[in-house]
């Protein structure tokens, strides 16, 4: 004789933070990173030249509206991080009901420190022209000038790429295995975070990033709470 057949739920409001604060990552996210990682237009025509490259940005800084357009990108690029956290935590709790809770922790802790060296990265982003905006300082005239925005982009997409990219792996592989996801959707995560992971640096690897969590989010937020176990 089978055995009894288990239905385990999970709260309403788990499902529901899952699913918009994915899409509220998708959308904050591409509005950030277009609004701070903005640049001199002629940074490629002198990048050979370390001094040409430092006045480019020194001159760039030196427009409150290019600052202003940094700092709330940076705000924006934060808000995304602390959504797609907790996008993490309610797949956390998903996971766990659909009979996966170490691929949930996984999930989870990785979006942790996702959200954190992206916060850091935009700090550094917003450094010189938040210390200038709100400060009132004097601009540096040196390579610090581009090197600060440099590291900023690099921990944001080296950084928060490996992270993500483990979010990824572990959530949409036990996603497909317990049919919290289609199998598809789960596999093509495991695919996109294997890429992120290693290519985080390209902006092409990180929109696949955006991309999974949306198509994921909707999912869930029309599919139950809900996972059966034999």
């Amino acid at each position: 004789m089978a055995g009894p057949t288990t239905v385990t739920t999970t709260p309403k409001r788990s499902r529901v933070d899952a699913a918009w604060s994915g899409v509220a990552f998708a959308v904050l996210y591409v509005l950030g990173t277009m609004t701070a990682f903005v640049s001199p237009s002629d940074t490629d025509k002198v990048k050979d030249s370390p001094n040409d490259l430092a006045a480019s940005w020194y001159g760039f800084y030196a427009k409150s509206g290019n600052r202003t357009t940094i700092i709330i990108g940076t705000y924006v690029l934060i808000a995304a991080a602390l959504a797609f956290m907790v996008f993490g935590s309610a797949l956390r709790d998903r996971l766990a009901a659909a009979g996966a809770p170490g691929a949930g922790r996984v999930a989870y802790g990785s979006s942790i420190a996702f959200a954190a060296v992206t916060l850091v990265g935009a700090a550094a982003v917003a450094w010189i022209p938040g210390a200038k905006t709100f400060g009132g300082v004097a601009l540096p005239t040196g390579e610090l000038n581009y090197l600060a925005s440099q590291l900023g982009f690099a921990m944001i997409l080296l950084g928060g790429g490996a992270a993500a990219g483990l979010a990824l792996v572990a959530a949409g592989q036990a996603g497909a295995r317990t049919h919290l996801l289609p199998g598809w959707l789960g596999w093509f995560g495991v695919v996109v975070g294997v890429i992120v992971f290693f290519l985080g640096g390209l902006f092409v690897t990180m929109a696949l990033l955006v991309l999974w969590v949306l198509i994921a989010s909707i999912i869930l937020l029309r599919r139950p709470a809900s996972a059966s176990a034999a």
